[in-house]
């Protein structure tokens, strides 16, 4: 069964954001990737930011519910390093994401405003409830607590974005299964690192 045009343009869209950032996609490249003329997309989409809110609801909204199911599991060893795991393999399965977040911080305006309020400050505020008791870089200074959020979040999104350099580095796809499995290896070894009492 054929996918619906919407579907297929937000495929393309997402891939030309990702690709441009916001400002420099076009609706024309969009559309030329669906094999559509640019005015078939308004019979889906009010316009360009539209259909961007529409890319960034399609990639940002399950990776709120993933927040929302640790939040809610019952708290036990291994949840920090369990979430961690969950969210490499979702950007695994999203490489596009990190990109259009790389554009939109770096590009600044409507875009960044967008993702901060919209989606990162409900991330943060999740990721607040989810942070490790046991953290000794926070028991000694619980002022560190959002750096090591953001921290954290930072290596995961720039293991996606570098993707195509580490590609060429590691000898190996990151995304693939054995890239995946590495990267939640180590970072899970890093939080193991980091939970451990102070005076251990």
């Amino acid at each position: 069964m054929p996918r619906h045009t919407a579907e297929r343009l937000l495929d393309a869209a997402e891939a030309v954001f990702a690709e441009r950032g916001y400002d420099a996609a076009s609706l024309g490249e969009i559309a030329d990737r669906v094999g559509v003329r640019p005015q078939a997309i308004y019979n889906h989409f009010r316009g360009k930011w539209e259909l961007y809110v529409a890319v960034l609801e399609r990639l940002l909204d399950p990776f709120l519910r993933l927040l929302d199911d640790a939040i809610d599991a019952p708290i036990g060893p291994g949840q920090s390093g369990a979430s961690v795991a969950r969210d490499i393999a979702f950007h695994a399965r999203n490489p596009h994401l990190a990109r259009i977040l790389q554009y939109a911080t770096l590009g600044g305006g409507e875009p960044l405003a967008l993702l901060r309020e919209r989606w990162y400050r409900p991330f943060f505020e999740r990721a607040l409830l989810l942070a490790p008791e046991k953290n000794a870089i926070v028991q000694k200074n619980p002022a560190l607590l959002p750096w090591v959020i953001t921290g954290f979040h930072s290596l995961i999104l720039g293991y996606a974005t570098m993707a195509p350099l580490h590609r060429e580095l590691l000898g190996i796809d990151p995304f693939s299964a054995e890239g995946v499995a590495r990267q939640t290896e180590f970072l899970q070894e890093l939080l193991r690192l980091l939970n451990r009492e102070t005076d251990a």
